[in-house]
């Protein structure tokens, strides 16, 4: 055992040894700083990476991001398909996200389901393929001494899909089971809820159904695949260990040969259908739970738009920067009303997004956290933010963005899906001036604009029985928001008109 004084002593070596590391990193000799904080960085020379010397298009047709990295022997490949969940059949919808599912573990033409499954854990390989509203993604990743194995394994499951039959029963009963459980808890109901009360018709608030995913068979996922899986229809980024010409002439041989680019205008047609639609004032969901999940909501815009930028750091000074900002300060920490608090700015290139403000806290408080965010958004939209609120908020903005280039594989990745949202090339460049060239008149004009009180929607998933008797709190009151809708938990709640 040890005695205090010879751990006193040891404790004030290590103490002195951690000093003298960090000085002698951040200081000059002898120069010991007083307090962590005193410690000073050099600047960070850093640049935003251009992504044309990354960008080819291959004889095939197929429009590459590719970045060499011998760092380790590690080869990952991205792709995004111009499809989205919310393009699936009236209907039917859930199809897409079937056929994702499919696609990997269904089996190829030349691997049984069983064994494409036994040669991808052999090889330790990952291959995904998933589908979200706006895209569908996949990707691969392996060792680089079996790039060719999993490259071939992944033009398999792209391309030549076998969609089993008795995957597709087990996947579909999968679903249904998914389907059965997904308003177990509170936040699914908030997010399906919140769809439905900001979009009202829109396809983005219809959820699959039990019903929705009977109605699809084998067939329609053999078609809706034959119809999107096309080399013209995809952007496809690659990073690794390798030499760029070889991957050049690998996927240009597993990739088919592109035909005439597909039209958007099918794609872009059904997305400009949606449009921010409020279907009430406030859309209540009846659970009988402690807490009250809840979302503010407002319409915003579609991108591209110039204000987006200002929105950034709007959204950063009220409550994107969780505890230090705003609401963060003023719901939370002085009235501790809500553990977590925050503020998002939608962005969507597809259709209009939505901004809001999220809590939860319990039946009892919900009013009154409530009122007290109204308030805070009253107060930043007649005051406007501070110099130091500005100045932080392009701070953090601009520093975050060297995160998001740390390796070639995030520069590809980053510039595939760049391109797959039609922005500009030199997004990323330009990104760093567009906010540096922010004023606090730019913030307020764009906080009038959007964050107007009158055209808050309120969405709620609590106990009335509790929240109602709490109601009226610093004149705010949640009954008053009219119309309202008031629904209980079921699938019923998005079919409401």
């Amino acid at each position: 055992m040890i005695r205090p004084t010879i751990m006193k002593k040891l404790l004030k070596i290590a103490s002195v040894g951690s000093v003298l590391l960090v000085s002698s990193a951040c200081a000059g000799p002898g120069q010991v700083p007083e307090s962590p904080y005193k410690i000073q960085y050099q600047p960070l020379d850093w640049k935003v990476p251009s992504g044309d010397q990354f960008r080819h298009v291959l004889s095939n047709g197929l429009v590459t991001y590719i970045a060499e990295d011998r760092s380790l022997p590690y080869v990952r490949v991205v792709g995004f398909v111009r499809y989205g969940s919310i393009l699936d059949p009236v209907v039917k919808e859930g199809l897409s996200g079937l056929m994702a599912n499919l696609m990997r573990t269904g089996g190829t033409q030349a691997y049984q389901s069983d064994t494409l499954d036994a040669l991808i854990d052999l090889f330790s390989l990952k291959i995904s393929v998933s589908a979200s509203e706006t895209q569908v993604s996949f990707s691969c990743a392996c060792l680089s001494e079996f790039t060719d194995t999993c490259l071939y394994m992944l033009s398999q499951v792209l391309f030549h899909p076998a969609f089993e039959e008795r995957k597709v029963k087990k996947q579909t009963s999968i679903f249904l089971e998914s389907i059965a459980h997904r308003f177990d808890n509170p936040d699914p109901i908030l997010d399906a809820a919140y769809e439905k009360a900001m979009y009202r018709d829109g396809k983005n608030s219809i959820l699959s159904t039990s019903k929705s995913v009977g109605r699809i068979s084998r067939k329609d996922i053999v078609d809706l695949h034959a119809s999107v899986f096309k080399t013209e229809n995809m952007i496809v980024g690659i990073s690794g260990n390798f030499s760029p010409k070889s991957i050049e002439q690998k996927l240009t041989a597993l990739f088919p040969k592109a035909a005439a680019p597909l039209a958007s205008s099918v794609h872009d047609s059904a997305y400009a259908a949606i449009t921010v639609k409020p279907l009430a004032k406030s859309v209540i969901v009846n659970k009988p739970i402690s807490q009250s999940y809840i979302r503010m909501g407002l319409p915003l815009f579609k991108r591209p738009n110039d204000d987006f930028y200002a929105m950034q750091v709007l959204n950063l000074v009220l409550g994107g920067e969780g505890f230090t900002s705003r609401l963060g300060s003023k719901v939370r920490s002085d009235e501790g009303l809500a553990y977590v608090i925050y503020s998002s700015a939608g962005s969507n290139y597809f259709f209009p997004a939505t901004f809001f403000v999220e809590f939860h806290t319990k039946n009892e408080t919900a009013s009154k956290a409530l009122a007290f965010s109204f308030e805070e958004i009253g107060k930043i939209r007649s005051g406007g933010i501070t110099d130091e609120e500005l100045s932080h908020a392009k701070k953090v903005l601009i520093d975050g963005l060297p995160s998001m280039f740390r390796s070639p594989d995030d520069i590809v990745e980053n510039y595939a899906q760049n391109e797959y949202l039609k922005r500009p090339a030199d997004h990323f460049v330009k990104y760093p001036s567009r906010i540096n060239a922010l004023t606090k008149a730019d913030i307020l004009a764009v906080t009038k604009k959007y964050l107007d009180p009158a055209k808050i929607t309120y969405t709620v998933v609590g106990d009335t029985s509790v929240i109602y008797p709490n109601d009226t709190i610093k004149g705010f009151s949640l009954k008053s928001q009219k119309p309202c809708v008031v629904q209980n938990v079921t699938d019923s709640l998005f079919e409401m008109k």
